[in-house]
């Protein structure tokens, strides 16, 4: 059965509530589920422009979701849980994307599940008890920026089309705040700050780090920080993931909030993968320094990383274990011959990119499995790296260095959750990790993390 009403007509903002009521209003009549009770019926209203985040930030609901693409051309806020999908314990990818399979159908192309999975799956601290091993939801409703167009929708599981659910909906519907402005309230003040390990732990940790290499244990690890802050007030996760996405530009955004004051969202320039039907799209980023105060220091800083044999190291790594891990995928891959610069807000990084087109038979578990983790977030070789970050590091990471993204039928984006963070009330703990290889010191690494969190530092020293 079509599981999509879309309407083409461009409805204003004044008249999107009572336009969308009156849809949501006749489905029990109109929708016969029989047969397809697994699917996910969407209604599609295209509509003047909005900003996204403003409407979101204006809604009082405890699920908030938010994506938007690296290039910008993609953007989407979302209320409510329409379906949702939540694991723990060990992974299983293909369950995961199954599930998500059975419920996406070719006729309704925009509908997508959003969402991430943890780094490792032995995450049991009570911080990350609310996210998952993974987890994946629809959003109830959602306002999507694409192609120059906005749309705003509603998605529903076929099941739950009743006059009880129907009636719920619309009372929330009414409630909703479509004003085109909101207000930001004055930025929180930072009152203390605990980083995880500290400076003498830290170094203590490197050197440890520095006597496992020398056995050969492995040749590179990402060593991770967490920043503990405590703030005058609980934080808004849609304030706070707005003001990051202005100090970031060219990253991708994301805010998962499953309760008030409980979110995690970053600012990452990092793809894992992109796919659209049989092409897949991903790459290599390691070796970061960061941007210069003005154009002579930012020229002699990103001179100095493209001449650092430290550096084209560590990134080699990485380009290697994409390469393993996707050439099995592939009926072709390619990847540039040499890694080039690519300068973002805050940093520089030495980017690799591949393109490939993959064997039939080959689905989105296949290439999550075989990707996650790489070395830009683990270490080279990947099992041991992972190992060793277990045992040493002081913390859980959770969903730090783990896939976000979306979900779609025939389609599937995933980015790397780094430069990240997680909201709890007035807490925010920040995440961020260095690369260290043979020659690597530790005031070096400790500088270059403190340079990743930074973004996220200035929105808080910012004035209101």
């Amino acid at each position: 059965m079509i599981t999509l009403f879309r309407s083409d007509t461009i409805t204003k903002i004044s008249d999107l509530k009572a336009q969308m009521a009156g849809h949501i209003r006749q489905l029990p009549a109109k929708i016969a589920p029989i047969g397809e009770l697994l699917k996910i019926f969407r209604l599609e209203l295209r509509c003047e422009p909005m900003n996204i985040l403003a409407w979101l930030h204006n809604q009082k609901a405890n699920t908030k979701i938010y994506w938007s693409e690296r290039e910008g051309t993609v953007e989407t806020g979302g209320i409510g849980i329409a379906d949702g999908l939540k694991g723990s314990g060990k992974f299983n990818y293909k369950e995961m994307f199954d599930y998500m399979d059975d419920r996406l159908s070719s006729d309704n192309p925009r509908l997508r599940y959003y969402g991430g999975v943890g780094f490792n799956p032995l995450s049991n601290e009570k911080e990350w008890e609310e996210f998952g091993t993974y987890q994946f939801v629809v959003p109830q409703f959602e306002f999507i920026r694409s192609n120059r167009q906005t749309i705003f929708a509603f998605n529903i599981a076929l099941d739950d089309i009743n006059p009880k659910n129907i009636e719920h909906i619309l009372a929330v519907l009414e409630h909703m705040d479509f004003s085109a402005e909101t207000k930001y309230r004055k930025v929180p003040q930072i009152l203390a700050r605990a980083d995880v390990p500290d400076r003498g732990g830290w170094n203590r940790l490197f050197k440890k780090i520095h006597e496992q290499h020398n056995r050969l244990e492995y040749e590179k690890i990402v060593f991770a920080r967490r920043s503990d802050f405590e703030f005058n007030v609980n934080i808004r996760p849609d304030a706070l993931i707005k003001h990051l996405k202005d100090q970031t530009p060219e990253c991708f955004h994301y805010c998962f909030q499953f309760f008030n004051h409980l979110a995690y969202l970053g600012a990452t320039p990092e793809r894992l993968y992109k796919r659209k039907d049989r092409k897949i799209s991903s790459e290599a980023m390691a070796g970061t320094r960061p941007r210069g105060a003005d154009e002579a220091r930012d020229s002699a800083l990103a001179n100095e990383l493209l001449n650092s044999t430290k550096d084209a190291k560590e990134h080699k790594y990485v380009v290697d274990a994409i390469q393993a891990a996707l050439a099995p995928l592939c009926k072709t891959l390619t990847h540039d011959p040499r890694f080039t610069l690519k300068k973002w807000q805050g940093s520089q990084h030495l980017v690799t990119r591949f393109e490939g087109e993959l064997d039939s038979k080959v689905i989105d578990h296949h290439i999550l499995s075989a990707l996650h983790p790489t070395p830009a977030v683990a270490g080279y070789p990947i099992q041991a790296a992972v190992e060793a970050i277990i045992q040493l590091e002081p913390f859980n990471r959770g969903w730090y260095a783990g896939p976000v993204g979306y979900v779609g039928y025939n389609e599937a984006e995933f980015a790397v959750a780094i430069r990240s963070g997680l909201v709890q009330q007035n807490k925010l703990s920040l995440f961020a990790g260095a690369g260290i290889v043979s020659g690597s010191t530790a005031q070096a690494e400790w500088d270059e993390i403190e340079n990743k969190i930074g973004n996220f530092i200035k929105v808080f020293n910012s004035t209101p």
